[in-house]
């Protein structure tokens, strides 16, 4: 990457921490979900024993606290937060520069805006608060789906250019893109069990047509990293082998028992959180059924959606931990999106370019949105 972008992302990692830090910061001081995490880092601190089997931020918050003379856990489980929140930024900045460092909207200052609003994005909604029933990119309340985004983000765009491309990657890329998608599974599972399936039916699909597939590096970037932990993870809270410490439950299939349980109008929760897609998918349709980006991100999407309408926990259903992956794909296919409608703006002329500012109006509705939200939230958590 050039200079000038190298200084653009780091801008941009910089400007999404200094106004999601603070927020994250005073949910940690006021909010229960935030400090039950850190009575968890604690207790791994303490005993060297997780009590989950998706312990990563707890447990490089435990390390902050343990390395770092005088912070209080809750001062490393905050800036722990923050730097995730600037990594975040870094990494959409990072993949936004790699699709489209060939067009003429390749300019840093539009790499970053475009980057710094896709992580404003949120649903089209005036409600004050988050709120069960829409699909949020960024909930703001869990810490641990926060940690996830940046992890998430990388493999996403690393299990696509393996989709895309026949050369074999580097044995540096791909243990990189392994350890991106432990750091992710570790983190939250909540993406790495949508992009599992979706990635085998792409293979399945580019296989039968003999089309480019970097499949050693699928395998071993993604789908020896990600079995291993999800393998591991099950047996420790889904089968009763993790010890009494561990978390323990079992998946059930329940059709909409979460979501009608918290929530009504759901239909039009669902469309007002995904009409940038669905909005780009209706004016382009011819050429967006051929690009492999987003039939990717579509699938991932799709096994998200599932798993968030369909799929609890039996015992703690009331929870609505699979609804997180309905959020995380929603964040991947939100970027993909945005890639592909920057790249037909970029070729548009004269009657085509309506359905790219059309897509563009979409998409700030959605920017503004979370502006709201982002503000409200800070006046009301911000320290």
């Amino acid at each position: 990457m050039p200079l000038r972008h190298l200084i653009a992302a780091a801008l941009v990692a910089i400007l999404v921490a200094a106004v999601y830090g603070p927020l994250a910061t005073g949910l940690f001081a006021r909010s229960n979900d935030f400090r039950s995490h850190l009575t968890v880092a604690l207790h791994l601190y303490e005993t060297a024993r997780p009590i989950a089997p998706h312990f990563l931020y707890h447990g490089i918050t435990a390390l902050v606290y343990a390395v770092l003379p005088g912070p209080s856990i809750f001062v490393a489980g905050a800036a722990v937060i923050v730097a995730a929140y600037g990594l975040t930024g870094g990494v959409t900045y990072g993949v936004y520069w790699r699709a489209l460092r060939r067009l003429r909207l390749a300019a840093p200052w539009v790499i970053a805006v475009t980057s710094v609003a896709t992580l404003m994005a949120q649903p089209i909604t005036t409600v004050q608060s988050y709120s069960i029933g829409y699909l949020w990119p960024d909930p703001y309340h869990s810490p641990t789906f926060t940690m996830l985004k940046p992890f998430a983000l990388a493999a996403f765009a690393g299990t696509a250019w393996c989709l895309t491309h026949r050369e074999v990657a580097r044995a540096g890329l791909v243990v990189l893109f392994a350890l991106v998608t432990l750091a992710g599974a570790l983190t939250k599972p909540s993406f790495v069990i949508c992009v599992l399936p979706a990635t085998a039916l792409m293979m399945a699909w580019r296989l039968w047509q003999r089309l480019p597939l970097s499949w050693w590096a699928l395998i071993g970037g993604l789908f020896t990293p990600a079995g291993a932990v999800l393998a591991w993870q099950f047996l420790a809270a889904f089968s009763g082998a993790g010890g009494d410490e561990m978390y323990q439950d079992s998946v059930s299939w329940a059709p909409l028992k979460f979501m009608h349980h918290w929530a009504t109008g759901l239909p039009a929760k669902f469309v007002a959180s995904t009409l940038f897609p669905l909005t780009v998918v209706a004016l382009y349709w011819s050429t967006v059924r051929r690009d492999t980006l987003l039939q990717f991100a579509w699938l991932c999407f799709g096994f998200g959606a599932l798993y968030s309408y369909a799929v609890v926990e039996t015992d703690h259903w009331a929870a609505g931990n699979f609804v997180w992956s309905g959020y995380i794909t929603l964040f991947t296919l939100f970027v993909a999106t945005t890639i592909f409608w920057l790249r037909q703006a970029a070729l548009s002329e004269g009657r085509w370019l309506t359905r790219a500012l059309v897509c563009g109006a979409v998409f700030a509705l959605h920017v503004l949105s979370g502006m709201r939200l982002a503000w409200l939230h800070l006046k009301e958590y911000a320290l």
